[in-house]
């Protein structure tokens, strides 16, 4: 029984429009908190000047700080692990589009 090439591509294709729906089913709740997290983490900053003010031992004013400074760069690391892989397949999908857009050549 030989299938032919064309037959091999139907169903690649299929396949790739399914994982393509069920990524778009999957990203709900996950985008939005992982969404709320990257832009409430930037909060974190309005607290280190109280924390500098404090009436604390220099090491821990220092180790606080450096937390509340880090604290947007590890949450996005936090939100991209919770948002997982459907996310990404979607991010990547758009972004590409768009730079194929600007650089003058068609989109698959």
């Amino acid at each position: 029984m030989d299938v032919s090439p064309a037959e091999d591509r139907k169903e690649v294709a299929i396949e790739m429009q399914r994982e393509r729906t069920s990524d778009a089913e999957q990203l709900g709740w996950r985008v939005a908190l992982g969404t709320a997290l990257i832009v409430g983490s930037y909060g974190a900053w309005s607290l280190i000047p109280f924390v500098i003010a404090a009436d604390l031992p220099p090491s821990v004013k220092a180790a606080l700080s450096g937390l509340f400074g880090a604290t947007p760069f590890l949450s996005k690391v936090a939100a991209i692990a919770l948002m997982g892989r459907p996310a990404y397949n979607l991010l990547k999908r758009t972004v590409f589009a768009r730079l194929r857009r600007k650089a003058g050549q068609p989109s698959e």
